[in-house]
């Protein structure tokens, strides 16, 4: 292979330590083991020399339990890469082989080269040579398997199969591929023992093995598609049933038992497309999802590839379920999971049928807890049926006057028939137990909406508000815990938030500093960074606020403590800025971490 004067200026890619990161330490190593041990064949370039995409590649014959074929390139974005036929190398990784090829590599373009280690190249040679002798040993083996009779070794694989379950399991599958035919009772035996729990619990660990012998399944089945679809339909069933007890007792975390389910229910499918059954069938199919502990029926997808025959008796079969169960039960406002799934089918059956009129009688007629309201006033505004659809948001609201659900129905129906005096009651309701910015910008543009004149109404709520703050300062004094040490301070923070949210920042900040009164350090923050330079004096004194604040819950290394630092001092003089940097070191003496970390 030929070399170039002056190293390349990709050879940094293939020092120890990009190597090392590639393929990880422990595996570097046994790289650098087999590149001192001779284990390379001649280098070569590859034809041709680099693929498209590549810069430069090299490839090589690496010896080690046996012989592999290994090359590596440096690709367009300067980026090494490899490939390996051996099993390390097979999942992604750089493999030893791949190390030793780039040392080698390295050495030829003028690298540092790996010294011959004799030692190595010892222990190598006793690897494969290891290798070949357990090689040798197998094909032995197999040379006297081969050898013996058919009898002596069907003797020999019952005895195994006797006290081995998986293997009798296997040998019952293999029985059944072979002999089963158009004999479908031997064949549902067969699926049987193959699908059967060995054991009390099936844990998430043999599940793989379980699912190994649970998928030879499959192929028993699918040749029926032709053959015989109707048969092919029970099979499916029987194959569905036996899984189903399974599942009740197997932890199937990883999802291959519900993976096969599904793969049996679109086998079903085919089989009920390729032959619709008899209207009757529906209640197997029915008693079937009954005995399904996950649900993973597409009732849809059945029904379309069953046929008419089925679809009319399903209408029909859920039809008299919801009937019987609203006999036989009283409403309770409450989410029932059998009312909803009948509910459900029924209310589908009437939907495939078009006639929306008609839905919506039903969804009314059965309408009791408050998702079902609100799917109800949902259809109706779909199908423009707005005055309808604010009844049964009216009906629903005082059936359930806490669900938000029913009341954002309510408020979007007040909205939009023009009710504003009834949607800014909902929006001054909330504003009680949510007093966002957000919110109070809602609640006047409602007001707005309904009449009011803005500034009366505004002035009202922040009255309400301030009322709100006396009284809980009240609370706070009378409550004989959690009482904070010295006088207690009335909290603006909600006013001052709302004037912020209406860039009022005169009167944000002259509540702010108004004495006898705290707020929030977010609200303070917030306030501060947005007074304009004129104002850099009182956003100082409110960052002081937020750091004294801050600093009375800090610990090392006091990250958010010194970054109000940095912006304190930029509002201040000079002057104040060398004051109050003699203050902080006095008064913070013993946090050394804190003083290292000013400016």
């Amino acid at each position: 292979m030929a070399t170039f004067a002056d190293p390349p200026s990709w050879l940094p890619l293939l020092s120890d330590a990009a190597l090392r990161q590639l393929s990880g330490a422990a595996v570097f190593a046994r790289g650098q083991a087999y590149a001192a041990s001779g284990a390379i064949e001649t280098l070569e370039e590859p034809a041709p020399a680099s693929a498209p995409g590549e810069q430069t590649a090299l490839q090589a014959v690496v010896h080690g339990t046996q012989a592999y074929q290994v090359r590596a390139w440096i690709d367009e974005d300067d980026e090494l890469d490899g490939e390996c036929d051996c099993p390390h190398a097979q999942d992604g990784n750089f493999c030893k082989h791949l190390v030793a090829l780039c040392l080698a590599w390295r050495s030829e373009q003028g690298g540092e080269a790996t010294a011959p280690d004799a030692q190595a190249a010892s222990k190598v040679t006793a690897a494969a040579r290891r290798a070949r002798t357990q090689a040798s040993h197998r094909e032995a083996l197999r040379g006297f398997v081969q050898a013996q009779t058919a009898q002596a070794l069907a003797e020999r694989l019952w005895t195994w199969a006797e006290n081995d379950r998986n293997l009798m399991a296997d040998l019952k599958a293999w029985q059944a591929e072979h002999s089963a035919g158009s004999d479908t009772k031997a064949l549902r035996g067969a699926i049987g023992d193959m699908l059967r729990l060995r054991g009390d619990y099936l844990d998430w660990h043999e599940m793989p093995t379980y699912i190994g012998r649970a998928r030879r399944v499959l192929p028993l089945l699918r040749p029926w598609l032709q053959r015989d679809p109707a048969e092919l339909r029970t099979l499916c069933e029987h194959a569905l049933r036996s899984l189903y007890k399974v599942a009740e007792h197997a932890d199937d975390s990883d999802g291959e038992l519900g993976g096969l389910m599904e793969e049996l229910l679109d086998l079903l499918v085919q089989a009920l497309r390729a032959a619709p059954p008899p209207a009757a069938w529906v209640n197997r199919w029915f008693q079937l999802m009954e005995e399904d502990p996950w649900g993973l029926w597409d009732e849809r997808a059945i029904l379309s590839a069953a046929g008419p025959a089925v679809q009319a008796r399903y209408t029909e079969r859920v039809r008299e379920d919801w009937e019987c169960w609203q006999g036989s039960h009283s409403p309770s406002g409450r989410f029932d999971h059998q009312r909803s799934q009948l509910r459900r089918r029924y209310l589908a059956s009437i939907e495939a049928q078009g006639d929306p009129r008609a839905l919506r009688d039903a969804m009314a007629a059965s309408a009791d807890d408050a998702g079902e309201f609100h799917q109800l006033v949902a259809l109706c505004e779909a199908q423009g049926w707005y005055r309808e659809a604010l009844q049964w948001a009216q009906a629903a609201a005082k059936r359930h006057p806490q669900d938000w659900r029913i009341e954002e129905d309510l408020l979007r129906c007040y909205e939009r028939d023009g009710w504003d005096d009834e949607a800014l009651a909902i929006w001054r309701r909330r504003l009680g137990s949510n007093q966002s910015p957000d919110m109070y910008l809602s609640v006047l543009k409602a007001a707005e909406r309904a009449g009011r004149d803005r500034a009366a109404y505004r002035a009202e709520l922040f009255a309400g508000a301030e009322q709100h703050e006396i009284q809980a300062l009240k609370a706070k004094r009378a409550s004989p815990y959690g009482r904070p040490p010295g006088p207690a301070a009335r909290d603006v923070s909600v006013r001052v938030d709302w004037l912020l949210a209406e860039r009022d920042l005169d009167a944000a900040l002259a509540l702010a500093q108004q004495s006898g009164t705290s707020c929030f350090a977010p609200t303070l923050e917030a306030l501060a960074r947005k007074l304009p330079p004129r104002q850099h004096a009182a956003a100082a004194q409110l960052l002081r606020r937020v750091f004294d604040q801050a600093m009375a819950g800090a610990s090392s290394p006091y990250a958010r403590p010194l970054e109000l630092v940095r912006d304190i001092l930029k509002r201040l003089a000079p002057e104040a800025q060398t004051l109050w940097l003699a203050e902080l070191r006095a008064q913070y003496k013993p946090k050394r971490n804190f003083i290292a970390g000013l400016p």
